[in-house]
């Protein structure tokens, strides 16, 4: 009953007016016992109200620490129930009746206070429409319920509505206001072709859309389920405290009986027993943590629970990587380059027809290359992707390889010719990719990038935060790699990688005792994502990958979210230590002051709960985070 309060997990579907009125209800007739008893009135009935009253809300007290004992676990309801049932046996009915008042009232008005901490996550859930308007072949429309929407239905969304599935755009133009996804404050512009995400409000056109992901699998419904199970995943102060939570009973029915033997009053251990509820100290860290929780995800930040934000409070290096990451991730092929032989659109035609069903940003580049061109696209057969380096398969019965130089042996086993193009391709900062056939190389591909605009303050924003050892880890070359690292400001650099390479450097830098926060797209980069301390996924919004493989993923691609992560962490573990002294003040206080005589049962009921309230105010003030200043300031 009260010790229930303690994991917010269970919070949902305990609070209610019923419970309230229940409550209230009960403190009525221990208000009515304690007036009659003063007005000298049969003292029989005012014992029968004062019974009323701790059936009312003294019983669910007493049944609740029943069942822990019964299943040998330690519950502070044990405490509780004790001085309940003391009181009753020493007659002091109206006693028992204001102590149950005062501690299930206490519990929820805890619960109905920390419900603000969780607000966000409340709020992105009601989002959700109910329903959407499919338009049929043949032009008709017709309004059904959202769980009857299946993926390759039409939907029209009007001016004004919330867009029902994740879908792409057929035709209309509108702005969309990602906010309660992205935290992006600015409404959109999205036209034919574009994707437009469940949850999310169309503000001017009417468009109709082709439904890609529907109820639980678009990304409105990945987010809310993400959020809300992160309220499991408990910060190590947290896991602290539950550890040593089992021994509060025992040591407070010590002291309650210690009480009672110095100073032969049974008063004074019933005051202890209530006193000792460590209601306070069990709630520091769960508190903060679905505060915290709540606060990034209206920030567009996804975390699976409140331990990542603890590892990224503690990380001490960041890792980016380094295409789709710190670039744009849509780079263009700015030049084909034919090995003798061969002419550009063989090379162009054979990269595109391997790349055609990879979901790589590098593999789009040659795909928009090949259409702009004019040439057919055929699918490859027997693909296989070799991740971070290329990918290989068939055409025509022959073997056709698309990758970086290393997959292929490197520029030792490239023709002269090609060979000294990779080494101009590689002197301007660019990508190269080699097209291979049969053995037999046919030319190179030049693609190159953009850095993404607000790289270079993010980088500035976490040195500023006094993160000192920033890098890159890429499987590209030294050259392009270099490029990029001065361009944001990164002077660690680890290039050339295959992807057991970045484990290597992970590895290593936690052998040293480092706390590493590793950066990537969440598709290529998932061994990484999930050796690191914390892992975060770029450009989240749509990735089963990222969301999967990540422990904090980001439903748009701003890389100026990442200091505000860190600062987030930072405070939300300061804010568990703080309650974890809160908590243990208030209960020692009320303890030594009931041992010694100074409180009664029920002013002890009274501090309790009045800790268990500072502590859940503190924490839900996390939900009000700004963001740190550093992330307006310009690099």
């Amino acid at each position: 009953m009260i010790g229930r309060f303690a994991n917010l997990g269970q919070y949902r579907g305990l609070f209610s007016l019923k419970d309230f009125a229940g409550c209230l209800a009960g403190g009525g007739l221990a208000l009515a016992a304690f007036v009659l008893g003063q007005a000298g009135g049969p003292v029989w009935l005012a014992g029968v109200l004062a019974l009323g009253a701790v059936a009312v809300n003294g019983l669910p007290i007493v049944v609740e620490a029943a069942k822990g004992v019964m299943e040998r676990r330690v519950n502070v309801d044990e405490l509780v129930a004790i001085a309940i049932v003391a009181s009753l046996l020493q007659g002091e009915m109206l006693t028992a009746a204001v102590v149950s008042f005062i501690m299930t009232l206490g519990a929820l008005v805890e619960e109905a206070v920390s419900d603000g901490a969780r607000r966000s996550i409340q709020a992105l859930a009601s989002l959700a429409p109910e329903e959407a308007v499919v338009v049929a072949e043949d032009g008709s429309e017709r309004t059904v319920p959202l769980a009857e929407v299946r993926v390759g239905d039409r939907v029209l969304v009007r001016p004004g509505e919330r867009i029902p599935v994740d879908a792409v755009i057929e035709t209309g133009v509108t702005a969309v206001d990602e906010s309660a996804l992205t935290g992006e404050s600015l409404p959109r512009e999205r036209a034919p072709g574009d994707a437009i995400l469940a949850g999310t409000l169309n503000y001017t056109g009417r468009v109709t859309a082709r439904a890609v992901k529907v109820g639980e699998d678009s990304t409105f419904g990945k987010v809310v389920r993400l959020v809300v199970a992160a309220e499991a995943g408990k910060p190590r102060a947290g896991r602290i405290v539950d550890r040593y939570a089992r021994y509060f009973t025992p040591l407070v029915l010590a002291s309650a009986a210690l009480a009672w033997l110095v100073s032969g009053e049974a008063g004074r251990a019933v005051a202890v027993l209530v006193a000792g509820c460590p209601c306070a100290l069990l709630m520091a860290a769960p508190t903060a943590t679905v505060a915290a929780i709540g606060r990034a995800a209206k920030r567009g930040i996804l975390i699976k629970g409140g331990q990542y934000l603890e590892e990224a409070a503690r990380a001490d290096v960041v890792l980016f990587d380094k295409t789709g990451t710190l670039t744009l991730g849509r780079p263009t092929v700015d030049a084909v380059i034919p090995a003798a032989g061969h002419d550009t659109a063989d090379v162009l035609t054979c990269a595109a027809c391997l790349e055609r069903h990879c979901n790589h940003p590098l593999a789009a580049a040659v795909l928009d290359a090949a259409r702009a061109a004019g040439l057919t696209i055929r699918a490859a057969d027997a693909m296989v992707t070799e991740i971070g380096l290329g990918v290989r398969g068939e055409l025509d019965g022959q073997v056709v390889e698309v990758g970086s130089p290393e997959m292929l042996g490197g520029a030792p086993a490239l023709p002269a010719d090609v060979a000294a193009c990779l080494e101009t391709v590689r002197e301007r900062g660019a990508t190269a990719l080699v097209v291979r056939r049969g053995g037999e190389v046919l030319g190179l591909l030049s693609v190159s990038d953009t850095v993404k605009d607000n790289a270079k303050n993010a980088v500035a924003a976490l040195r500023h935060l006094g993160i000192t050892s920033v890098g890159i880890l890429s499987g590209d070359h030294d050259r392009a790699v270099a490029t990029l690292a001065g361009q944001v400001g990164i002077s660690e650099v680890w290039s050339g990688l295959k992807p057991q390479g970045k484990l290597d450097v992970l590895a290593d830098l936690q052998r040293r005792g480092r706390r590493v926060l590793f950066v990537g797209d969440g598709v290529n980069d998932a061994p990484a994502l999930a050796r690191a301390n914390v892992g975060v996924a770029m450009g989240a919004i749509g990735s089963d990958v990222a969301l999967e493989t990540a422990d904090v993923a980001l439903v748009d691609d701003d890389l100026g979210r990442l200091p505000f992560l860190v600062y987030l962490g930072r405070r939300m573990t300061k804010m568990i230590a703080l309650n974890i002294g809160l908590g243990l003040f208030f209960n020692s206080a009320a303890i030594l002051g009931s041992g010694y005589g100074l409180l009664s049962p029920i002013m002890a009921a009274l501090l309790h709960n009045l800790g268990s309230i500072v502590v859940v105010l503190s924490s839900a003030s996390l939900a009000l985070t700004a963001e740190p200043a550093i992330q307006s300031e310009k690099a």
